[in-house]
């Protein structure tokens, strides 16, 4: 009997013991414990590569360097534009020889006739605009046309407080290399109803082969301009001349044109020539006629 209730004891602390081994289990598995005594670590959200890796082995990122565009050249690129604007505040009388020749080349025009280094010139009828002031600002607004479209321009002045002698002028533009050099002034006539675009060129000169045929040369693209300015402007397109008698057509030994754009003894005209819009007008048909010609030989471009 002893030994029965023995093994009934034994057998009834078994079982508890269990039930506590169990209890004391899910219990700890439900706080996060190990049933052995280690805690187990909570699940947690996948880290990022940016919250695990140090700055320090962030590989840097840099942009490949980019090649600067290549502009596209204008229409009018490897041009050598002269632009002389017609006289000057103050005039200079002291005299200058009109032509580099001897009289034995012509006996009319040559290194003894003598001619005044430059005057102020004209001025206009109505608006009491010298003719010095509406070159200048006919002249600027032809360099800006023409250095948008690619060409380099060179300018005689762009100021009135100058001392060029139509010498000079000349000089300055032969030892550029100007492909042609467009000489801008403004006309005058006692009858006012007189109007129009006219241009000058050089004459017989020296007499030689070489000075004819650069005559014939700077009559054929004046020719053509006219036509561009007429049809820009509305001016009435004049006659292209030729003569002896002015100094810096004589000293040039580039093709030079000198444009007369207008009368400035005519009340139209005068206020055209004296306005901005007629002006643009004037530097549109220029570089019109640039643009369209054949016949302007590019003396950069053929490397004379």
């Amino acid at each position: 009997m002893r030994n029965k209730l023995m093994i009934i004891t034994v057998v009834a602390l078994l079982s508890v013991a269990l039930i506590l081994g169990l209890i004391i289990f899910v219990v700890s598995t439900r706080q996060g414990r190990s049933p052995f005594g280690q805690e187990t670590p909570a699940p947690t959200e996948q880290s990022t590569a940016s919250e695990t890796e140090s700055p320090s082995e962030t590989p840097e990122i840099t942009e490949e360097p980019t090649e600067e565009p290549t502009p596209t050249p204008g229409p009018l690129a490897g041009l050598i534009i002269g632009i002389d604007p017609g006289h000057q505040a103050s005039g200079n009388s002291e005299k200058e020889p009109c032509a580099p020749w001897g009289s034995d080349k012509n006996s009319s025009v040559n290194n003894g006739t003598m001619k005044a280094k430059t005057t102020s010139g004209t001025a206009g009828k109505f608006t009491n605009i010298p003719e010095y002031i509406a070159t200048l600002q006919i002249s600027l607004k032809i360099r800006d046309k023409l250095e948008s479209l690619g060409a380099t321009v060179v300018m005689t002045r762009e100021t009135h407080e100058v001392n060029l002698s139509n010498i000079d002028r000349a000089v300055i533009c032969n030892e550029a290399g100007c492909d042609v050099v467009l000489r801008i002034h403004c006309n005058g006539a006692e009858n006012p109803d007189v109007n129009g675009v006219e241009a000058w060129v050089r004459g017989n000169g020296d007499g030689t082969a070489e000075y004819k045929a650069l005559g014939e040369y700077e009559k054929k693209l004046a020719e053509e301009l006219l036509l561009y300015f007429s049809a820009a402007t509305g001016a009435t397109k004049r006659n292209v001349n030729r003569s002896d008698n002015y100094t810096g057509l004589n000293w040039s030994t580039v093709p030079s044109i000198i444009i007369e754009c207008g009368f400035m003894s005519n009340r139209e005209e005068d206020v055209n020539l004296t306005s901005e819009p007629y002006q643009e007008l004037i530097a549109e048909g220029i570089a019109n006629w640039l643009m369209s010609t054949t016949s302007l030989e590019k003396k950069a471009a053929s490397g004379e």
